[in-house]
């Protein structure tokens, strides 16, 4: 709730300013996410998880001899299997004081409804890092297993970072030519990258940006987006300050992503105005209390095709934390390296 304590009680009234946002959601904007009619009718459906059937790929079987009179030996078929992907259930609530609003000569509702937008991606964002971390099994420990662990630089065996960060070795710290192997466990869809992304913390780009300046580009900015747009090696870059946690020890520990086009499928049950929905954009007026109350709640599917939720939410949706458990989450493409994302972990 926002009172008159919370605001200010000015002699001279100036129009108030908006703080500037330290961080952005600009993965959302990348090409590695599609959204899609059929994504939009998953998430309006029914149930705590839904199945996304998918046919295996059959390009990489072989051919054999035709023999006279003689059936061929090997019958491939066409199999397939099911993704399953959980859909969310998000709530976010504000509250105004009509009196605080008149006092202070500015209006918070206006302000909370202006930034709503942007909030709801950087929650996005957010989730979306989380799942990520499940599937790579890179919130934790060294070389743990997970869905996507042998498409993770080391793998489970050699991962180049120390959970004492502030001893680590140049092997542990990020590289162009730890980019490349990094790059390179994506096998030929690596191709993919130039309309996908590098994902990086802020100061993983600039350690980079130190070594192998020459490989970066500012391309023009697209007339649709806020901001201009750095390459490295072609490959468009977005930065989050998330991308890092604090080693067991000391230090901190990065995780760095590439991801293809279209990697992240999405879909969002169309919210409604003003009404008891699991997606709606609601509003209250409190005329005893002389209150305002907005609630913004949103029910959406955000799923790493290739991938399959096995865990169980110990409520009616997942939560980030849940997401992020690398043992709610299981492979069903036939090798990891078809999902088309990799991660890197570092100290820096």
């Amino acid at each position: 709730m926002v009172s008159i304590a919370d605001l200010w009680v000015p002699s001279v009234w100036v129009a108030a300013l908006q703080e500037a946002q330290a961080t952005f959601p600009i993965l959302f904007e990348s090409g590695i996410v599609t959204r899609t009619p059929q994504m939009d009718t998953i998430a309006t459906g029914a149930g705590t998880a839904v199945n996304i059937p998918f046919f295996k790929d059959i390009t990489d079987q072989g051919d054999e001899i035709q023999v006279e009179n003689t059936a061929p030996v090997n019958d491939n078929g066409q199999t397939g299997d099911t993704m399953v992907a959980t859909p969310l259930n998000r709530v976010t609530k504000n509250s105004a004081g009509a009196l605080a609003a008149q006092v202070s000569g500015a209006d918070p509702l206006q302000a909370i409804i202006w930034a709503l937008y942007a909030r709801r991606l950087k929650q996005r964002q957010t989730t979306l890092l989380a799942q990520m971390r499940g599937l790579f099994g890179s919130a934790g420990a060294a070389n743990a297993a997970a869905a996507l662990s042998a498409v993770r630089l080391g793998g489970t065996t050699a991962e180049n970072f120390d959970e004492n960060g502030l001893d680590a070795t140049s092997d542990q710290l990020m590289s162009p030519d730890m980019f490349i192997d990094g790059k390179a466990l994506m096998g030929e869809l690596a191709d993919e990258l130039k309309n996908g992304c590098l994902w990086v913390h802020p100061n993983i780009k600039a350690r980079l940006e130190k070594l192998d300046s020459l490989n970066f580009r500012t391309l023009q900015k697209p007339s649709d987006l806020p901001y201009d747009i750095t390459t490295y090696r072609e490959i468009p870059i977005y930065t989050s300050s998330a991308l890092v946690r604090a080693g067991t020890g000391n230090g901190f520990v990065y995780d760095t992503y590439l991801i293809a086009k279209g990697v992240v499928g999405y879909g969002e049950k169309a919210q409604k105005g003003d009404t008891i929905d699991v997606a709606s954009l609601s509003y209250f007026a409190d005329k005893d209390k002389n209150n305002e109350l907005v609630w913004d709640r949103t029910r959406f599917i955000m799923h790493m095709f290739g991938t399959k939720w096995i865990g169980t939410p110990g409520g009616q949706s997942a939560t980030n934390a849940e997401l992020q458990t690398p043992g709610n989450w299981s492979l069903v493409f036939q090798t990891a390296n078809r999902v088309g994302a990799v991660c890197i972990r570092t100290n820096g």
